[in-house]
């Protein structure tokens, strides 16, 4: 367990190596991780794990509360998997996965083959579909959930899995 000032040094410490400002002395405990605003144009702060101390830099376009909200959802700024579980909408989250998976079928003919492999991939749960970049999607995935169209984890990539630092 990570206590609040080793949290601090391991901030200081990449502050100092990527040349980051303290934008103010604020830290937000949330259960599992603290947030200090700390960072660069283009980022709103760092998050620190309890558990192991790994530091996280969240970007400048999503609200404070969408990257805590993302971050306690397993969403990463990095590549994930996502493993689709359960289906209640299933043209609503085909449309979702439309825009948020990057890989699948290359076009031979079909118009949009894309929408019929994802189609097709959801016939057989759980199916897992990535490596992709959800960060930034954060608030379409808050919807959804919310609103259920579709059960889901997100998971660190097997190539990734016991990275440090992200």
């Amino acid at each position: 367990m990570v206590a609040l000032e080793q949290a601090r040094r391991i901030v200081q410490t990449c502050a100092e190596q990527h040349g980051a400002v303290w934008f103010d002395d604020t830290v937000v405990e949330r259960g599992g991780y603290w947030f200090f605003r700390v960072g660069n144009i283009g980022s709103c702060g760092v998050i620190v794990d309890k558990a192991d101390g790994l530091l996280s830099i969240m970007g400048s376009a999503l609200s404070p509360d969408d990257c805590f909200w993302g971050h306690e959802h397993g969403f990463s700024p990095d590549l994930v998997l996502l493993r689709v579980t359960k289906v209640h909408d299933h043209r609503r989250t085909i449309e979702l996965l439309l825009h948020v998976v990057t890989n699948g079928p290359p076009r031979r003919g079909n118009p949009n083959p894309k929408r019929a492999w994802l189609a097709a991939q959801l016939q057989s749960l759980p199916c897992e579909l990535g490596p992709c970049r959800l960060w930034l999607s954060i608030p379409v995935f808050r919807g959804a959930t919310q609103q259920r169209w579709f059960e889901y984890e997100v998971l660190e990539p097997r190539e990734q899995a016991g990275q440090v630092c992200r």
